[in-house]
């Protein structure tokens, strides 16, 4: 076999980039252990807009996701083991790949029946852990301990210090795509205040022109596109207002305080979730109210609030979920 390891997963296009990000996470820890590794992508543009690493992919011609599965099929022949994240079409890779090849699913949302011999999902929200499966055959890892990322994020978090002064600095962040448009949608927050505003523009964001227009008349609006070492530039932040996919277990590993504002329904049981649990508000579905995210923003001006939050948000994402994965998947496929 020419590769140990094929990583099936999408960017762009109504695919979170966080997806992309972590299986490339794996990717390199896979790497380290001496295992070649390949990557399955849906588009050559979108990968190389992402792809920050020397590794090599396979961009599936496009089509239909059965004439994708067909060609990922033929490829095969060279790959040994196939890992596939993708959030709305893993049962059928799992269900068609189940007597063809060892295969390994990473998922969030749960609620489907699975054929794969290995099973992660990170996500805490505990109504998306049902799944079907044959026990004899499937090894599940379910739980905020199986959460996927980059070790700088582990590492990061030991030089974070809450600070009992007001808010300063507030990032915002809301995902590869920004399908709703938060960044354009959110910036008249912050008109005639004296916050620093940091805005992430991710790599398919569609309106990147426009809003560096709109940061032109204000000085206290930087722009950053997608950042290779996000960990250190949420680390120096006050106030991260994001939304709700997996940039918000980046941020409880942090510890930085957070507003969520979902833009899917998951995204909201997941922001729910962590709220429940001590770590960020949950603003809800964007709805225009300026004034009312003002007011949540000064509520955070509470030290206490910040502290725990920091406290909180560490004790659900310990950042070695991606270290347990990687030593599974060696026990089982080594």
């Amino acid at each position: 076999m020419k590769y140990d390891f094929g990583i099936r997963v999408d960017v762009g296009k109504g695919s979170g980039s966080g997806h992309f990000v972590r299986c490339l996470s794996i990717a390199q820890e896979l790497l380290k252990n001496g295992k070649k590794v390949v990557l399955l992508i849906n588009n050559e543009k979108e990968i190389k807009n992402n792809l920050r690493h020397n590794i090599p992919f396979i961009a599936l011609d496009p089509g239909t996701e059965i004439q994708k599965i067909k060609q990922c099929k033929i490829e095969l022949k060279n790959i040994k083991n196939l890992i596939v994240d993708l959030p709305f079409k893993n049962q059928i890779y799992s269900e068609f790949f189940r007597n063809i090849c060892n295969t390994i699913i990473i998922d969030d949302l749960g609620n489907k029946k699975i054929f794969s011999q290995l099973l992660f999902n990170g996500s805490l929200v505990s109504n998306f852990h049902k799944y079907e499966f044959n026990k004899k055959i499937t090894k599940a890892f379910l739980g905020p301990k199986y959460m996927i990322l980059r070790s700088e994020f582990r590492e990061e978090r030991k030089k974070i210090h809450t600070t009992n002064k007001s808010i300063k600095k507030i990032l915002l962040t809301f995902g590869g795509i920004d399908s709703q448009n938060l960044s354009k949608k959110l910036l008249p927050v912050f008109d005639e205040t004296n916050y620093e505003i940091s805005l992430v523009l991710g790599p398919s964001y569609k309106h990147t022109k426009t809003i560096r227009n709109i940061s032109k008349k204000h000085q206290n609006i930087t722009i950053y596109n997608f950042e290779k070492h996000m960990e250190k530039l949420l680390s120096c932040q006050d106030l991260v207002i994001s939304s709700g996919g997996i940039t918000t277990y980046e941020l409880a590993c942090l510890g930085i305080p957070t507003i969520f504002i979902p833009t899917e329904e998951f995204e909201n049981f997941t922001a729910s979730s962590l709220a429940k649990k001590g770590f960020g508000l949950n603003y809800g579905f964007w709805d225009n109210d300026t004034q009312r995210m003002k007011n949540m923003i000064l509520s955070l001006d509470d030290y206490k609030k910040r502290r725990n939050m920091l406290n909180s948000g560490r004790k659900i994402i310990d950042g070695k979920g991606l270290d347990r994965i990687t030593a599974n998947i060696m026990k089982n496929f080594s």
